[in-house]
């Protein structure tokens, strides 16, 4: 008697289970080849606050299905574009936005049998094929997301602004066609420390560009100053404004005895000639101070 209890009651606990879980998954018997999914969107689903408009090679997704967390996974999306989705297999997804890939997963679920009702979201966990790097007098180089909109003024700031010894003019370079067409090269002139110009303010980044921030051009001071060594160049920079930038004339110098070593651009020699306060200093310029007589 209660051997048959046990085996009733276990019978109706099987079967009270099983209505459960066939009220989510049908079983695979039942099963038919989903259709193909092909279906483009352009709603842009979160990441860190930001939004990402599209998917591409590199990025890596979150597939979150509700209600059934053993298949739910974290997916690359290979060079090809496509990702590997459980029951579904291979998606091409380059280039469409996380929330319409996750209402094809869904319809894919939904249309071949496999859930009755699936909640299905997408959200980029790591953006890898939006990206722009940058290089160079920065704080911080190296590689940024794009996610939607990102100005060159913005790279900047996330790049830590630049450093005191950057150049006033960066470049950026683009791939403007196929792989074998080569990139173009964008000049940018930065403005001011404090008032960025337009061009760096408005210029909007695309993927794969490269923004390389120079050094700044250097002329060099030595002899009789405070502070021997390299500065950068300024523009209109004279021989007054370069020794003053050095530390000024100590009280062995004579600033009648400055002179400047040059190369030639033309004849690649270095020239030495004696020079006033007023005169003009260029990049690369050595500016020596020689001691007064007496």
């Amino acid at each position: 008697m209660h051997g048959a209890l046990r085996k009733f009651l276990g019978l109706f606990l099987s079967m009270a289970c099983w209505g459960a879980f066939a009220q989510a998954v049908v079983p695979p018997a039942t099963v038919q080849a989903p259709p193909a999914l092909t279906q483009a969107g352009a709603v842009a689903a979160p990441l860190n606050g930001a939004a990402v408009s599209t998917i591409g090679p590199g990025d890596v997704l979150q597939l979150l299905i509700y209600g059934q967390p053993e298949l739910n996974a974290r997916i690359t999306v290979t060079q090809d574009g496509e990702i590997t989705v459980p029951f579904l297999g291979v998606l091409r997804v380059d280039g469409q936005s996380p929330s319409a890939v996750a209402r094809r997963i869904e319809k894919g679920l939904r249309d071949g049998g496999f859930l009755r009702d699936p909640q299905v979201s997408i959200e980029v966990a790591q953006v890898r094929s939006r990206v722009v790097s940058v290089l160079g007098q920065v704080e911080r180089a190296g590689r940024y997301a794009i996610e939607g909109h990102l100005s060159l003024l913005e790279l900047l700031a996330q790049a830590g602004g630049l450093r005191n010894d950057a150049a006033e003019t960066l470049v950026v370079m683009r791939q403007s066609g196929p792989p074998d067409a080569g990139r173009q090269r964008i000049e940018v002139a930065l403005g001011s420390r404090t008032v960025p110009s337009p061009a760096v303010q408005d210029l909007q980044l695309q993927p794969g560009d490269v923004v390389y921030v120079p050094l700044a051009p250097r002329f060099f001071v030595y002899g009789e100053v405070g502070h021997p060594g390299a500065y950068p160049m300024e523009k209109d920079m004279n021989v007054m404004r370069a020794v003053s930038l050095a530390g000024g004339l100590n009280p062995r110098a004579s600033d009648s005895r400055i002179s400047i070593s040059r190369n030639d651009e033309k004849s690649g020699k270095l020239d030495t000639f004696k020079v006033d306060m007023g005169d003009p200093v260029l990049p690369g310029d050595v500016i020596h101070v020689d001691e007064r007589w007496f």
